[in-house]
């Protein structure tokens, strides 16, 4: 029998209450919310700093209150991986929740083993370079050690787990985005950890699904010409109906707005992908040239003939690094001769900058010309107007609150007509989190699961 995942969440913030609708309608046999992001780790770290109970995202509390109730009624399961940093603390959050609404039985999973920040010293000790992706830089020879994140991308097997003991919500900290669809599909179909091609279409299935609004009509080029705008703002979230070989046909809530066609299918398939051939997740290598789509009917396509080889011997860790903290004015500058009055601000503001050493970096860009494409296209000769973006960047706050005090008294002295935007000024300096990617060795980690019952 046709196996129903839907997606009600595809980042920290989403709409996850458009889970409801694929829930009382009769829709899924299950919904994943997929939160995290590296920006969203070092969003729930700055949390976790102020609050230890903390690091887990606010949307696994509205999950608690507003629609594990009603998939409990149902039997339906809920995975996320909101739990992000704390997922015992999100866990332990949803079961005070559940029993005080009187969910008498409900169990309650937390899938912990993926924050390895404490442990990198003894994984260095024992042979783990952990080597810069990029860069090649062994962890160790790095001069900035101001490490706030170490979280290891998990694969399916914790989730499979607590799904077999019988969890009602399962809540996780970073497992990667495709493998929280893969982990229903193991654990309804009995799929092998070997079955290399099963595997690999369910992680096509989780890749489709876990951006929610982008794979029925969002953010789409391809359909730009035929997208109702109202409709964006109400868009039903995708749902995969998944057989035991592995192909599927993608839909989307019945009776609402969107579209699912080949073309957002394809859009989808291909976000954030290197290489197609060799999609890598912690469960298998997928191989994405191999499958075919055809449309299936209204907002339905049919996807199969996915492959997949064996999985890598290593898992992606990454780390975040604060690096310090940066800081942004947003200036206008109009006609006549704005381009003159440009570099005359550039001169003045490098200026100031120089009188203070500890600004690291100075970048200038001119929004609604250069800021999304850089110089693809030359700049007008003689606008009407600039709109210039001033970031700058200092190894602590203060240095950068003093530069924009400074800034400031040259409100009456800049170039004519030079303003700026109030809302910038009144800014606060934001942490910089550098990004680390390595990778270590599969056997280093071990996931844990512990489920409680309300």
């Amino acid at each position: 029998m046709t196996y129903r995942i839907g997606s009600a969440q595809g980042f920290y913030g989403d709409d996850v209450l458009k889970a409801l609708p694929m829930i009382r309608g009769g829709h899924v046999d299950v919904v994943c919310f997929e939160a995290l992001s590296e920006l969203t780790l070092a969003i729930l770290q700055k949390d976790k700093l102020a609050n230890p109970k903390r690091g887990y995202t606010f949307d696994v509390k509205l999950i608690a209150q507003k629609i594990l109730p009603e998939a409990f009624a149902r039997k339906i399961p809920l995975i996320t991986n909101g739990g992000g940093l704390n997922p015992q603390a999100a866990a332990e959050m949803v079961r005070e929740t559940a029993a005080a609404q009187g969910l008498t039985g409900l169990k309650v999973a937390a899938v912990s083993g993926d924050d390895v920040l404490a442990r990198l010293s003894d994984l260095q000790a024992a042979g783990e370079a952990l080597r810069h992706l990029e860069t090649g830089e062994v962890l160790a020879d790095s001069a900035n050690q101001n490490f706030v994140t170490a979280n290891v991308y998990l694969g399916a097997a914790p989730i499979v787990e607590a799904l077999h003991a019988g969890a009602d919500i399962v809540i996780t900290g970073r497992v990667a985005d495709p493998c929280l669809y893969l982990a229903p599909l193991i654990a309804h179909y009995g799929w092998a950890w070997d079955d290399w091609d099963r595997l690999a279409a369910g992680i096509v299935v989780g890749h489709l699904l876990e951006c929610t609004g982008q794979v029925v009509g969002g953010n789409s080029l391809g359909m730009i010409a035929h997208t109702d705008a109202v409709g964006l703002a109400a868009l039903g979230y995708p749902i995969a109906h998944v057989e035991a070989d592995g192909s599927f046909i993608l839909s989307k809530t019945p009776d609402t707005p969107g579209q699912v066609t080949l073309e957002t299918v394809k859009e989808q398939l291909l976000y954030e992908v290197h290489d197609p051939s060799r999609y890598i997740t912690p469960d298998v290598v997928a191989d994405f040239t191999t499958l075919r789509l055809q449309a299936a009917g209204a907002d339905a396509v049919l996807v199969a003939g996915v492959t997949g080889r064996s999985r890598t011997d290593t898992l992606k860790l990454n780390l975040g690094r604060l690096e310090g903290f940066s800081r942004e004015l947003i200036f206008t500058i109009g006609w006549p001769e704005a381009w003159r009055k440009v570099e005359q601000m550039k001169a003045m503001l490098g200026a100031i900058f120089a009188r203070m050493p500890g600004i690291a970096r100075v970048d200038y860009s001119y929004l609604g010309m250069n800021s999304l494409y850089g110089s693809l296209s030359p700049l007008p000769p003689d606008p009407l107007e600039v709109i210039v973006r001033v970031m700058f960047t200092a190894d602590d706050q203060d240095t950068l609150k003093n530069a924009v005090r400074q800034i400031m008294t040259t409100g009456l002295s800049g170039p004519a007509g030079m303003s700026v935007s109030g809302t910038t000024v009144g800014g606060e300096p934001r942490y910089v989190i550098g990004l680390w990617p390595t990778l270590i060795g599969r056997e280093r980690v071990q996931p844990q699961v512990e489920v409680m019952t309300v």
